[in-house]
């Protein structure tokens, strides 16, 4: 099954933004008071209660009411059908059925707003394809999201142009923004290069080894540490400290696991050339041509969007025999990779391209 290409005409993608931006808007109309998300929080559904989602750094969210820290905010935006399922439960029409949660965008295949946990309820609006439109209220802290500026309108919210039908006139549109997967809209959602910044932990805190990962050790209030890299609402931090030399032993080879694309091409020499266990998901099986010498001419290749949560892109070039696996799954569909990193980015794009090894079951 050969899947949509990556690249479409820029005259065409704009066209279809704008029209697909003006029918659909990417908020409920009536909306007076959407703020921009400065980093990325928990969309929960009562304050401090159970977890929705997360809501994605850059995107703006109607917002109302404040309780203490918290502040109401209204989520309207297109969900992929396939990935909800109908209930009547709570008074609600849907419920994301996905493993591992799914992308609300602000139009169809458009930019994306937040990421909704698996079992998060929502209510049906209208359908487009296999779209749906679905509504859901709830909560976020109001520190998450930037400070209002005076003269900010639903019609205009700033001199630069950003409107609810495009945000800028360079046509980076709230519904075109990632549906031409390039790697430059989701790479700028993720952590800059790696910084001095040095945090401490707010409470007893557990330490993964990756974003959503198994826990490792469990740090105590106030330990430092630095920050090597960010993920959503995850940080990663380097923690210095000694151990009994009786309760060490050499630690057993495998692939890195919770190695961000960031931390890739800040340090490249690095991790070139290592196996890497990332979790991507599908977006299409591609043919590499003259454009990306990183890949065999002529190899067949996944885009795939990723490493999760991370929402860059990465290229997987696959072995004669591993194509027709990739064929058979649906589009956005999630797997596990082991897989060898060849190159850090790509000569146009900041995409990383790895080499298959195999599929995690």
């Amino acid at each position: 099954m050969r899947l949509a290409p990556q690249s479409i005409p820029v005259r065409t993608l704009l066209t279809a933004s704008i029209a697909a931006a003006l029918a659909f808007p990417a908020g409920p109309l009536g909306a007076q008071d959407a703020q921009a998300v400065r980093r990325a929080t928990a969309f929960r559904k009562d304050p401090g209660g159970t977890q929705l989602g997360m809501l994605q750094a850059g995107a703006r969210v109607p917002t109302g009411r404040a309780r203490g820290d918290w502040v109401a905010v209204t989520l309207d935006g297109w969900i992929y059908a396939p990935s909800v399922a109908r209930t009547t439960r709570d008074g609600f029409d849907l419920v994301v059925s996905a493993d591992g949660g799914e992308n609300l965008r602000a139009a169809p295949n458009g930019a994306m707003v937040a990421k909704l946990s698996k079992g998060a309820l929502l209510d049906r609006r209208t359908t487009q394809g296999r779209w749906v439109r679905v509504r859901r209220e709830g909560w976020a802290l109001r520190s998450a999201f930037a400070e209002r500026t005076a003269g900010t309108t639903a019609a205009g919210r700033t001199a630069a142009g950003r409107t609810a039908a495009g945000r800028t006139a360079a046509g980076t549109t709230a519904a075109g923004t990632a549906a031409a997967g390039t790697a430059a809209a989701g790479a700028a959602r993720e952590s800059a290069e790696p910084s001095a910044e040095r945090v401490a932990t707010a409470t007893n805190a557990l330490l993964a080894a990756e974003p959503g990962g198994a826990g490792v050790a469990t740090l105590a209030d106030g330990a430092e540490g630095e920050v090597v890299a960010r993920s959503g609402e995850w940080v990663k931090v380097r923690i210095e400290g000694w151990l009994p030399a009786a309760d060490v032993r050499p630690a057993p080879g495998g692939p890195l696991r919770g190695v961000s694309a960031a931390e890739v091409r800040a340090n490249p020499d690095r991790y070139v050339g290592q196996v890497l266990e990332w979790r991507l998901q599908l977006v299409a099986v591609q043919t590499a041509d003259q454009l990306r010498p990183e890949l065999p001419e002529g190899r067949e290749y996944l885009l795939t969007r990723g490493p999760l949560p991370e929402s860059g892109y990465t290229y997987v070039i696959l072995g004669p025999a591993q194509a027709a696996r990739f064929k058979a799954m649906a589009p956005l569909s999630e797997f596990t990779a082991r897989a060898m990193l060849r190159a850090a980015r790509t000569r146009w794009l900041p995409n990383p391209v790895v080499e298959l090894v195999e599929v995690v079951e």
